[in-house]
């Protein structure tokens, strides 16, 4: 009957009439979850988070608020009688929506857990080529995570980025990659000094968010 009087689809206003016109409708959905996807596809490829797409973002937020107004027009339109197949229209829509929040927030939650772990893997600040990749709230969000994780640690003398597996020995053979200069070892408390080509043996301790930040490495 629907097809008899050139009834629109309920999600986008193509004519239905046929199997082929359910098809192009299918099309025009998958529309929907394109920005989304791919915004899934890329932070699934980089090896840290992909340069940060504020206009995809936008793009899907933008669609999510399209479909829950057509999802309001369609219970609004006249003769909507909240029968079965009247109802199946703003379900689409709404489901359509949820999916599309649920892949967006999938996809910033990744970000935020590649940006904690970057703190945890390196036990110091982000390289300024890691933070050009993030949004202005993404560096934000980097910020208070590190402020609160050293807080916390000064709070109970901690050091919670060392030792993520259990040592064999508390001293290591290392070689010097990049002069690094005089510093205090944060486990030993005595001062160290260390230059480009150097070979020593030092406390675990003292040295291992230098190995983790690229500046040394075990000596073989």
């Amino acid at each position: 009957a629907a097809a008899g009087r050139g009834a629109g689809c309920f999600v986008c206003t193509c004519p239905v009439v046929a199997g082929a016109s359910a098809r192009r409708c299918l099309r025009r959905m998958d529309q929907y979850t394109k920005e989304v996807v791919e915004l899934l596809q890329d932070v699934e490829k980089a090896a840290f988070v992909p340069p940060s797409q504020p206009e995809k973002v936008e793009a899907v937020v933008s669609k999510m608020t399209a479909l829950y107004k057509r999802a309001n027009d369609l219970q609004e339109a006249d003769g909507y009688d909240g029968s079965p197949s009247a109802v199946m229209g703003p379900r689409v829509c709404m489901l359509t929506l949820a999916r599309l929040q649920r892949c967006l927030l999938a996809y910033l939650r990744c970000r935020m857990e590649r940006i904690e772990q970057v703190r945890w893997d390196l036990a110091g600040a982000m390289d300024d080529a890691s933070k050009a990749h993030l949004s202005r709230h993404e560096l934000s969000y980097s910020e208070r995570f590190n402020e609160l994780l050293a807080e916390f640690q000064m709070a109970y003398d901690l050091d919670l980025t060392r030792d993520y597996q259990p040592p064999e020995d508390l001293y290591v053979r290392v070689n010097v990659l990049q002069d690094i200069g005089q510093f205090i070892g944060p486990e030993s408390g005595q001062p160290l000094e260390l230059k480009r080509g150097d070979h020593t043996l030092l406390r675990r301790g003292d040295i291992e968010h230098l190995i983790r930040q690229g500046l040394l490495e075990h000596s073989r």
